[in-house]
């Protein structure tokens, strides 16, 4: 069971990973406690209609991941994916802290291979609900020299678009209407960081026995109408994960959370429940 907690108003407070980045969480909502970690290309807003669908009866921690939002980055050190799974468990760890147990762990794309690594470090998790954990994706051959060399030459919008059109196979038309919304500013700011992102799953290797020691019952969701590359990154993490089942959301891709929130909250609110 997970932890329960009551939170009248938006709270933001910050949590110290272990090598010094200052993490910020928004907290929202009441019930039992859910951490949420965020994917590439956007802050921790990026879930606010899927927090908007759970806040009556759950209690959500939204982070900002380092070199997003109100979250700083690490300086001076090459990244590694290793320290954003520090990151996740000192959120995790922080919240079972504050609410008084084990509490729920969401994560998005490469926030949810974040947050498997996290639930790795830390028995403080409850329930795990992982939406295409990126570790492992497979690029096209070259892709991440070319995006590299797109922000190389301060093009960040190029990139973000590259990003958009290649990967997540969104149309021109859907890439254009977004570019006219208010959150493309936002993506453009965190442009720098989708390459060395893009490195670290492409990098990954999944070692036997790397993710044994995450007890939690975990729930992996993938859309139906998602990239070939994006089924098979979270068909290698279910195999990875002890306790792990997948469901097909019919009719969705990759961001169903956004597209049909509240469908998604009923699913989260059904599992962390059982």
């Amino acid at each position: 069971m997970n932890s329960m907690v009551t939170t009248t108003a938006i709270e933001r407070f910050e949590v110290r990973s272990p090598d010094g980045t200052v993490l910020a969480v928004w907290a929202e909502g009441e019930g039992p406690a859910l951490v949420m970690v965020h994917g590439s290309l956007q802050d921790h807003t990026v879930s606010a209609a899927l927090v908007a669908e759970l806040r009556s009866d759950t209690a959500t921690f939204s982070m900002d991941r380092r070199g997003f939002g109100a979250s700083s980055d690490a300086v001076g050190a090459a990244y590694a994916i290793e320290r954003e799974f520090e990151d996740v468990a000192a959120v995790v760890d922080a919240v079972a802290a504050r609410t008084g147990g084990p509490v729920a762990l969401w994560g998005h794309s490469y926030g949810a291979g974040l947050a498997m690594g996290g639930a790795a470090l830390t028995t403080n998790i409850g329930h795990l609900v992982l939406y295409e954990p990126s570790l492992g994706l497979a690029y096209p051959e070259g892709w991440i020299d070319r995006l590299e060399q797109t922000l190389a030459e301060g093009d960040d919008e190029g990139a973000i678009v590259l990003a958009l059109r290649d990967v997540l196979e969104f149309t021109d038309d859907r890439i254009d209407a977004m570019r006219a919304g208010p959150e493309w500013a936002g993506r453009v700011a965190v442009a720098p960081t989708v390459a060395r992102e893009a490195r670290a799953e492409e990098g990954w290797v999944y070692r036997p026995g790397r993710f044994d020691a995450v007890a939690a019952p975990t729930l992996l969701l993938s859309g139906s109408q998602s990239p070939p590359s994006l089924k098979q990154a979270t068909a290698e993490a279910a195999e990875a994960l002890p306790r792990a089942r997948v469901r097909v959301l019919d009719g969705h891709a990759h961001i169903a959370h956004r597209t049909d929130p509240a469908l998604v909250a009923g699913i989260v609110r059904a599992f962390t429940a059982s």
